[in-house]
């Protein structure tokens, strides 16, 4: 399949199991799974920067139109978008010689969690501090990143592990 078809496809996936699903199952006001954030994650590794930016803020947007949210999406995806390639290049030293998409089997189980990892806390740290905007109740604020960061993580290992 082609890349662009399959980038395509796993958009539209995984948006629609957001907008769907899982944006209606919020835990007592304290996790906000989001899983969107998988498609920002598995974007071909040799994407230009420029490219990887656009994609994040635009996805970021759609989700903010549909999340009535006034731009809080827009600004975390495209921080992870930002901070990806630096990630890849201070975790993997020989990262010329990588192809395809961020998977386990192209990084490595430890490397690929600690990248999912990053990137998660990275996001949800963003949606939850622009969304509080103070530091009244920091530690309801604290309690949701820690809570939403689990629940993706756990999601997006266990796609990933189906996935294989």
């Amino acid at each position: 399949m082609n890349i662009v078809t399959e980038n395509i496809i796993r958009f539209l996936t995984v948006f629609l199991l957001q907008i769907l699903l899982f944006n209606n199952l919020q835990f007592f006001g304290l996790c906000m799974p989001a899983i969107y954030v998988l498609f920002l994650i598995a974007l071909p590794l040799k994407l230009p920067h420029w490219a990887e930016m656009l994609i994040g803020f635009f996805t970021g947007l759609l989700m903010d139109i549909f999340c009535n949210t006034l731009g809080i999406h827009a600004a975390a995806c495209t921080l992870v978008a930002f901070v990806r390639p630096m990630l890849i290049t201070r975790l993997i030293p020989d990262n010329e010689r990588l192809m395809g998409t961020p998977t386990i089997a192209t990084f490595t189980l430890p490397i690929y969690v600690r990248f999912l990892v990053l990137l998660v806390l990275i996001h949800h740290t963003t949606i939850f501090a622009l969304e509080a905007f103070s530091f009244h109740n920091w530690w309801l604020t604290l309690l949701q990143i820690i809570i939403s960061s689990a629940v993706s993580i756990g999601i997006f290992l266990g796609i990933e592990l189906f996935r294989r």
